[in-house]
């Protein structure tokens, strides 16, 4: 008995290895088919710090893709990562997503999506640039002060760069409207691209930090206190609607989600009835009746009194 014991041992060391092979085979050839829906960056490699030689300096996921694409748009690179497109690999055989704050372990490698490699540089960009277009672009500018830009955003156009979009705001603005500046104006809001409105930009890092602060709370009590004076936001929409409210004026709330379609592609600001969801935010937005037609539209004024993504488009 002693001796068929120690047979059956020895067959399933024999045998286990040659099982795990196969497997292993089969994993990674899935893998590396995968891999060629990516394009893959450097594995991060940390530094070590000036102060403790032993020791190494951590980065985000981030700050890493930045650092190895510098010629991708900052806007796009957010974007990427909001919309869940980036991935992580942290071992030969596991690939998961990853967000824009978490911190990187050495040899980890990140994944973006293969149609960044057809974005085209900034130089390529300027170099495409024509008269017309430069015209049209400085056309656009309603007020220019040290701290800030406004434009008048044309429907139709794309406030943000991204995949298959050449031309936005942000990358015409970087291109034409730096001015003495050395860098070029930051986003601080967003428009649809089919709206038409108006756009501010920070000129600087310290105005655009500023004006982002206060898009970012509530519009109703949102205000900067630099100077004597205090000023409160207040964001004015004007929409026209089908059909006609019961009322002349009053409040339209509503709980938004934003929902990932398309295998974490992209993704969709809906409203739902279950407040108890941790991912909804609820959504005021104030009207106003300005006339309305036999044909059943009305103007309305909208004024958001909280500041949720799609908010106004959800909310008419």
């Amino acid at each position: 008995m002693a001796v068929e014991s120690i047979m059956v041992v020895l067959r399933v060391r024999v045998l286990r290895p040659s099982a795990w092979s196969a497997r292993h085979f089969s994993i990674t050839r899935q893998l590396q088919q995968e891999n060629n829906k990516w394009h893959t960056l450097p594995p991060f490699s940390p530094t070590p710090t000036s102060l403790h030689a032993s020791s190494s300096a951590s980065t985000t996921a981030l700050k890493w893709v930045l650092r190895c694409c510098p010629h991708l748009p900052k806007p796009l690179v957010h974007k990427l990562f909001r919309l869940r497109q980036v991935r992580r690999s942290s071992s030969p055989t596991i690939i998961k997503r990853v967000a824009a704050k978490d911190t990187l372990n050495s040899g980890d490698t990140i994944f973006l999506p293969l149609s960044v490699k057809h974005i085209p540089t900034e130089k390529k960009l300027h170099s495409d640039l024509t008269p017309h277009h430069i015209q049209f672009v400085c056309s656009l500018i309603l007020h220019k002060d040290p701290a800030v830009l406004i434009l008048n955003k044309p429907p139709g156009m794309p406030v943000q760069g991204g995949i298959n979009i050449k031309w936005s705001l942000d990358v015409l603005a970087a291109a034409c409207l730096n001015f003495e500046y050395p860098d070029s104006p930051r986003l601080v809001h967003r428009l649809d691209r089919d709206c038409s409105g108006i756009l501010v930009m920070g000129r600087t890092q310290t105005s655009a930090t500023i004006l982002h602060s206060i898009f970012r709370e509530k519009t109703a009590t949102a205000s900067d206190d630099i100077g004597a004076e205090k000023r409160i936001l207040q964001r004015r929409y004007i929409a026209l609607v089908i059909g006609c409210p019961r009322r002349p004026r009053g409040l339209i709330t509503a709980s938004l989600s934003k929902v990932v379609i398309d295998n974490g592609k992209s993704d969709r600001i809906t409203i739902v009835d279950n407040l108890s969801l941790l991912s909804s935010q609820h959504a005021v937005t104030e009207y106003h009746v300005i006339g309305s037609s036999s044909h059943g539209y009305t103007w309305l004024e909208l004024y958001p009194l909280t500041g949720r993504k799609h908010q106004v488009k959800k909310n008419g």
